[in-house]
């Protein structure tokens, strides 16, 4: 056994010589494992594009069949592929037959993907945990210790970080892998070691084999590491600029790149996937128009939603001013032109993808968001070290930071008060056979596999075989429309799949995303979604519309149940013929 001594400096190691940032890492897993469990057990997820429980599968086999690509590199489904075998080898095990039917139910079996979901919810907490480390490094080094500890608990009290940082989706780690070649990138110029050029490389395209859009976190990288070396030659050591480095550095990037991204196994699997991304992976979900006009109407958007996306409006300003001291830092001492290469990286993201693609939505303005973490931390330890009164400005800055955090306990009340989960507890109570009608991916459904006495059907105009599967749910072939001819007892309609159908007409710079036109198109059936929503569906009455509910406090404080990537904060509504509305 160790003893107090040895525990201390075990604790200092590990947080990197400040036991006030470790407590910040430890704080924000413990807050993430308290919600892993939102949505289960089930045998799908609720996280809109997460990878696990399901998409482990695909993401594999399809980026490894010759000609095919999934929608996102192997790397990141093949680890996690590789970490879920212990609980899906048994599982193929006890199927009664090798049958693709038999292994696939002995698979899908809640229990298996409720374990592959939470092993996968635990890669992107060890994840978040590893960029916030980072990140306390990088600012530990450019502007010190206090702006460090702030850096980190701003960015611990980021929004979308908070939801992406225990999500099952791949952005919470392409964030971590492309932090990490920032640090390494500062270092090298910092400290002219060569094997930190070669380690940015590796951890650059680890992050974009991961998740194809992080290539934009390093498109400005280059252009400003030039004017860092222009404006301030000293902070680019000389082993950093060594030609060979360079060179050592891009045989590591294009190596690690081709094999991680599946490229090297399977190279017209990644043409096709490039073709995808290029096309309608980024084109159908389009928001703004292909103009200036649409450019603008999309940043004004992300600037606009920094309220919702990030930390409240207070914050958000501290953080823009810590741009601000950095840049005139550098404009006016020349000093500290290291600190533009975070910036650079957040700014990348936006330019180069979001405004690139027309999107708003959490995920793609993720890494601006991060990187602001650490300007709103030297905009912190700035005023801290300016003030008149330290322990006022420290008792204003714990006021903050208490602030920065009610957004994300708002977000997890909501995830554990999810409204499908009244929708389930209401089917429970039906009468055996009662036949339910529904719309829609499984991501915006009830956990229709939890047990139940009624009957569901899930309805669309596409085949059965494009659906993922669901165990004791029937897939019909069949235009929305036709409701009144299939006659089911309850008809659950969710938020997100009726999204397209309620939404108003664009503002000026802004469209419909082509997938919205194509459901809309339907009209006959979008009447009907339209109908069921507003109560007035012929035959039917609407039950309850269960939707999250913060507590009164949160509402006295003006907080409303986050939404991000419709995923939390939905409704649902519920309806079933004139009599059948039992409680």
């Amino acid at each position: 056994m160790i003893g107090a001594a040895g525990a201390r400096r075990l604790l200092r190691a590990c947080a990197g010589g400040d036991p006030v940032r470790l407590g910040i890492r430890i704080a924000f897993a413990a807050c993430a494992l308290a919600v892993v469990g939102w949505d289960l057990p089930s045998s799908f997820s609720w996280e809109n594009d997460g990878v696990a429980p399901r998409d482990i599968f695909a993401g594999v086999a399809e980026n490894l069949r010759p000609g095919h690509a999934f929608r996102y590199p192997l790397l990141a489904p093949l680890a996690l592929g590789f970490l879920c075998l212990p609980v899906l080898v048994p599982a193929a095990l006890r199927a009664p037959s090798l049958r693709l039917d038999d292994l696939r139910a002995a698979v899908l079996a809640p229990p298996v993907m409720t374990a592959c979901a939470l092993i996968g919810r635990a890669v992107a907490i060890v994840a978040a945990m590893i960029a916030l480390a980072s990140l306390g490094r990088i600012a530990a080094r450019l502007a010190g210790a206090r702006a460090a500890r702030f850096s980190e608990a701003f960015a611990a009290t980021n929004l979308a970080f908070v939801y992406y940082g225990r999500a099952t989706n791949l952005d919470g780690l392409a964030l971590a892998a492309s932090v990490l070649a920032v640090e390494y990138l500062i270092a090298a110029c910092d400290a002219g070691r060569r094997r930190d050029v070669e380690r940015c490389a590796l951890c650059a395209a680890a992050a974009v084999a991961i998740k194809d859009q992080y290539y934009a976190a390093f498109v400005l990288l280059p252009p400003v590491l030039v004017a860092v070396a222009r404006w301030q030659p000293a902070a680019i050591a000389a082993g950093a600029r060594a030609r060979g480095t360079l060179a050592r550095a891009g045989a590591v990037l294009v190596a690690a790149y081709a094999v991680g991204s599946g490229a090297a196994f399977n190279p017209s699997g990644f043409v096709t996937r490039a073709r995808a991304l290029l096309g309608p992976a980024s084109g159908d979900y389009r928001a703004y128009e292909r103009s200036a006009a649409g450019v603008l109407a999309n940043l004004g958007d992300v600037l606009r939603g920094q309220a919702d996306t990030f930390w409240p409006w207070p914050v958000v300003a501290l953080a823009w001013g810590g741009v601000a001291l950095a840049l005139l830092g550098v404009l006016r001492r020349r000093r500290g032109a290291l600190l533009l290469l975070p910036l650079a990286a957040g700014a990348g993201s936006l330019i180069f993808f979001v405004l690139a693609v027309g999107r708003t939505e959490h995920r793609f303005v993720l890494p601006l968001g991060f990187w602001l973490s650490l300007y709103a931390g030297l905009g912190a330890a700035t005023l801290a070290d300016a003030a008149a009164r330290p322990r006022a400005a420290r008792a204003a800055a714990a006021a903050l930071l208490a602030w920065a955090a009610l957004p994300p306990i708002a977000l997890a009340l909501t995830q554990w008060r999810d409204g499908r989960r009244d929708v389930e507890a209401w089917l429970r109570r039906q009468p055996a056979g009662t036949t339910v009608e529904t719309y829609g991916p499984l991501v915006y459904l009830p956990r229709f596999d939890a047990a139940a006495p009624t009957r569901a059907a899930r309805v669309g105009p596409e085949p059965a075989e494009a659906h993922n599967p669901l165990a004791g749910m029937r897939e019909v072939q069949d235009e929305i429309a036709n409701l009144p001819r299939r006659s089911p007892d309850v008809v659950v309609v969710t938020e997100g799949f009726a999204l397209p159908d309620l939404a108003q007409p664009p503002a000026p710079g802004r469209v419909f995303p082509p997938l919205w036109r194509r459901a809309r198109a339907d009209e006959a059936s979008a009447r009907l979604i339209r109908d069921a929503v507003a109560g007035t569906l012929d035959g039917y009455r609407l039950c309850f519309v269960a939707a999250p509910a913060l507590p009164a406090p949160f509402a006295w404080l003006g907080l409303r149940p986050p939404r991000v990537h419709v995923s939390t904060g939905m409704r649902t509504w519920v309806l079933a013929r004139a009599s059948g509305c039992s409680p």
